[in-house]
């Protein structure tokens, strides 16, 4: 009789590669961070035990995964190592999608002076995604220290001293908005301050609006779970609104966005549907035909993930030859109650501005079934396990014997 250790070890191995054989077509799996696999630096139950379900006794990925996060406060390797020691697997800076990935591709304004809000790795993010000419909101704090009157102890420079500063000062071209700031009130009175005056940071004439400096934001997510806390914390999605009420009771107009980048934002999940396409190739597997998103947020990762899965169907209305909604078939929202979601609690869903305009044609019935995701799980294991199911994963005849 072979011994419990030994039958547990094999039992181990079996489990590892217990979905190595599919009946269907191949499939890709888009994880949520924050609220799924871990809340701030706790990792959530079970989780190194779902990964076991997609990756080989190698610790190599056996279905083609991509983590997309809202999160801007880091640069993807070093997400990317995090995630590694978390799960005690190899993850490829190459699987790790941010919300401010994408801004590489605005190389119109990588040559622009602009104003970066977030936090202490704003500049850093920035920078590394092309930008060469970069004041952070801190930055431009110290070099106006007469326009930020809600704490004087945060002068940290006389009057004389920050003029002699700014005598080099270029007037900003463009603002980006990574994250919110430390500080929130003295960062929404630099912006509007900025917005007002086009950049100049000085000589606004009430009657004179100028036109709007190009303005992108990342991440819209209202609130998300931290550490050791059982209530959401209010994010971006909440700073954001707050920028865009102001700008709109002091000018009557309304708070204009050159691109908004992150979940749920159909730019995201296509991204992420191309690298997803470009593993499956590398692992010498077939184009991927579904995607399933995992998150725990109903107003970001569901309605992104639902958004996603109306584009390709419907697809968009720009010329043919750049459309590019076939990249994969479907996408199926999965939420998990491990994060800003619990089963049986409802928080009203108000809406920053980009997602307003992301649903405002659709009618109350369509935006309402935007945000209902097509299954929910308890946490991430039993979300994995059911993807599985569904996709009818079965064991090789060799796995069978114990």
């Amino acid at each position: 009789m072979k011994s419990t250790s030994m039958i547990s070890r094999q039992f181990y191995a079996i489990s590892k590669r217990l979905f190595s054989s599919r009946n269907t077509d191949t499939f890709g799996i888009v994880l949520d961070i924050d609220g799924v696999l871990q809340r701030g630096r706790e990792v959530l139950p079970r989780v190194q035990d779902a990964f076991k379900h997609l990756t080989d006794q190698h610790n190599n990925f056996i279905v083609p995964t991509v983590f997309l996060t809202n999160g801007t406060n880091c640069l993807r390797s070093e997400k990317a190592e995090k995630l590694s020691n978390i799960l005690e697997l190899p993850i490829k800076p190459q699987q790790v999608l941010m919300a401010h990935s994408p801004l590489r591709m605005f190389s119109e304004l990588h040559n622009k002076h602009v104003l970066v809000v977030g936090q202490q790795h704003a500049r850093t993010i920035a920078e590394n995604v092309g930008f060469t000419k970069v004041t952070t909101i801190q930055e431009l704090r110290t070099f106006f220290p007469n326009l930020d009157c809600v704490d004087f102890s945060r002068k940290r420079i006389s009057a004389n001293d920050a003029i002699e500063l700014r005598k080099n000062f270029q007037p900003i071209e463009a603002i980006i908005l990574l994250g919110e700031p430390v500080c929130w009130e003295s960062g929404l009175q630099l912006l509007v301050d900025c917005l007002l005056t086009r950049g100049v940071m000085a000589d606004f004439r009430r009657g004179s609006l100028p036109d709007q400096l190009p303005v992108i934001a990342c991440n819209v997510d209202w609130v998300w779970m931290a550490e050791g806390v059982a209530l959401p914390r209010i994010g971006h999605g909440a700073f954001l609104h707050c920028l865009e009420t102001f700008i709109h009771t002091l000018t009557d107009r309304y708070l204009h966005y050159h691109a908004v980048l992150g979940k749920p934002t159909e730019i995201s999940y296509l991204h992420a549907a191309h690298v997803i396409q470009r593993q499956a190739h590398e692992m010498g597997l077939d184009s991927v035909k579904t995607l399933y998103v995992i998150g725990d947020n109903p107003m970001s990762d569901v309605l992104g993930a639902k958004l996603f899965d109306r584009y390709l169907r419907h697809g968009e209305s720009g010329p043919p030859e750049v459309r590019t909604r076939h990249v994969v078939d479907r996408c199926i929202s999965v939420l998990v109650e491990t994060g800003v979601y619990k089963e049986g609690c409802r928080m009203n869903g108000v809406a920053v501005q980009p997602v307003n305009t992301l649903i405002e044609h659709l009618s109350p019935g369509e935006q309402a079934a935007l945000q209902q995701p097509d299954f929910v799980e308890h946490n991430l294991y039993a979300a994995i396990r059911q993807i599985l199911a569904r996709e009818r994963y079965r064991l090789q005849p060799e796995h069978c014997l114990l």
